[in-house]
């Protein structure tokens, strides 16, 4: 297994992590509020990544505008879904032909509905510590959650426990993770293990 900087749309920061064996499919990771310290290190979206790639999957990492490398400025929200846009595009670049995931985490995950709102499109997508409740990025009634997306959820999230989204999307797949809250502190192995196998049965059939 081996990671490989990439540059998205001529402005972005990404990382590529590559299986050892030919990949199968390839996942998009967006990652945490960058005004809160969220970058594509965040270790939830790291432990993501390596287990989307011991699963034979390439993983595509990216910072949203004006974090890390990446151009351009912070917006609250208003413009960072062309970001996942434009590193959906990349990951089809980079494998074209396989199928295609992409999993938010937190701010990732409110960013990612909003590009799905706005037309966007992968063969499956996941949620983690999706914020149920109002936040500085997410003043607004979530976007719509379509069915058949996977969600993540934390017991104790501060955010949205999830006990209250499987009340708030009784049609959408709900995997809860105990004790713990928003940061899956002690659980973040087992946060990739959940997204990793999802990702291995919807798209590798």
């Amino acid at each position: 297994m081996r990671e490989e900087p990439q540059r998205i749309a001529d402005r972005l920061e990404g990382t590529l992590r590559i299986p050892d064996e030919p990949a199968c499919a390839v996942v998009v990771l967006a990652h945490p509020l960058p005004t809160h310290g969220g970058t594509m290190r965040n270790p939830v979206v790291a432990a993501i990544a390596r287990a989307v790639a011991h699963r034979g999957m390439l993983a595509l990492r990216f910072n949203f505008r004006g974090t890390g490398e990446s151009g351009g400025r912070w917006t609250g929200g208003a413009e960072e879904p062309e970001d996942v846009a434009d590193a959906v595009a990349h990951a089809r670049a980079l494998a074209p032909g396989l199928p295609l995931a992409v999993c938010g985490y937190s701010f990732g995950a409110v960013m990612t509905l909003r590009w799905l709102e706005q037309g966007g499109r992968a063969d499956d997508v996941a949620l983690v510590g999706l914020p149920l409740l109002a936040v500085a990025f997410a003043p607004q009634p979530l976007p719509p959650v379509p069915d058949g997306v996977f969600v993540v959820a934390a017991e104790r999230d501060q955010f949205g426990p999830a006990a209250d989204v499987r009340l708030a999307l009784p049609r959408v797949e709900v995997a809860e993770v105990p004790g713990v809250d928003h940061f899956f502190e002690g659980a973040r192995d087992a946060v990739g293990a959940l997204v990793a196998d999802r990702f291995l049965r919807t798209l590798a059939r």
